[in-house]
């Protein structure tokens, strides 16, 4: 089977995105998979996300090809018409199955769209051999440790986060922030116990995983975010708002907290959780102190097998 994925990967990237992570395991596992403007006839072409190349969908499709479409979100605009200047629903006109990230992903696809193709569900996973629970940990002094991490933005919830460790109250724990702060919309207080490291690679992420206690993670919603995937594969529990595909990855391995807004369908904004219950419940994970359940279900190689698993049925239909 050779597989044509339309996003080229960066060579040697410190923290790669979904599409270089997926061509290195699809390679080490001993399949056949290439960038789509290579010549040559694939058996199916995966699409990441979406395309504006349409010239090329339409010379696929006039081969023969099958085309599976990875979709991350559903790429709306304008509330009121969710197809215009949408490349993610354009693309899907050409494509003859789905894989969603999550049964959220799914759900708001339906919400938005009619969906009248084969779909699959598959969790978006981490790779095992970068963010293993065995290896260097770094602690930064700390007896007890809270982090997070995200490509921050306004609606990933930090502000409510850094509220949560102030209202915590206790000298002997320390807040790690990973990630860019540009785009985050909230100022970090100074504060002893409050460290920032920007962006980091991933190995520098799995060492500060590692050397925490927990993963707070407070988003108003998020499809399927990976960083929540590396956490918890390194072991570490997760305190998340249940509203969005966040607690689909975490299951019982932490605690699912209810925003004010969780009933509302219709409603994406902040979604504050009550200060008392969350403090409540970064307290009780930090008092256990105990790793969670080895998660093989959320390893890259897994996610990367149950991919190759769908090519398969669509190519048999």
């Amino acid at each position: 089977m050779i597989i044509a994925i339309n996003q080229k990967p960066r060579f040697f990237p410190r923290s790669p995105y979904f599409a270089e992570q997926f061509i290195k395991e699809a390679r080490r596992q001993k399949k056949k998979i290439y960038f789509w403007e290579k010549k040559l006839k694939p058996d199916l072409v995966l699409i990441i996300d979406g395309t504006q190349d349409f010239r090329r969908l339409k010379y696929f499709k006039e081969l023969g090809v099958k085309i599976v479409q990875r979709i991350d979100g559903s790429g709306v605009k304008y509330a009121e018409e969710p197809a215009r200047d949408n490349i993610i629903y354009q693309t899907y006109q050409y494509v003859d199955a789905i894989i969603f990230q999550s049964e959220f992903c799914k759900v708001m696809w339906k919400t938005c769209f009619s969906l009248d193709k084969p779909s699959y569900i598959i969790l978006n996973g981490a790779d095992e051999r970068v963010f293993s629970r065995e290896g260097k940990k770094e602690t930064f002094g700390f007896k007890k440790t809270i982090v997070t991490a995200s490509r921050w933005r306004p609606w990933k919830g930090l502000e409510q986060m850094i509220e949560v460790f102030l209202a915590l109250g206790r000298e002997d724990v320390g807040f790690v922030i990973l990630g860019e702060l540009k785009k985050a919309g909230v100022k970090i207080p100074d504060h002893p116990r409050i460290i920032t490291t920007g962006k980091v690679s991933h190995k520098k992420m799995a060492k500060i995983f590692r050397g925490a206690d927990l993963f707070l993670y407070l988003a108003w919603h998020d499809w399927c975010p990976k960083v929540v995937s590396q956490a918890l594969v390194c072991g570490l529990p997760v305190i998340c708002l249940g509203k969005g595909g966040t607690k689909e990855l975490v299951q019982d391995c932490g605690i699912i907290l209810q925003g004010e807004k969780d009933q509302d369908p219709d409603y994406w904004g902040p979604n504050p959780v009550r200060i008392e219950q969350a403090v409540e419940a970064v307290n009780t994970l930090l008092e256990q102190g105990k790793k969670i359940r080895p998660r093989p279900d959320l390893y890259l190689s897994t996610m990367v097998r149950k991919y190759f698993e769908v090519f398969e049925k669509v190519l048999e239909t």
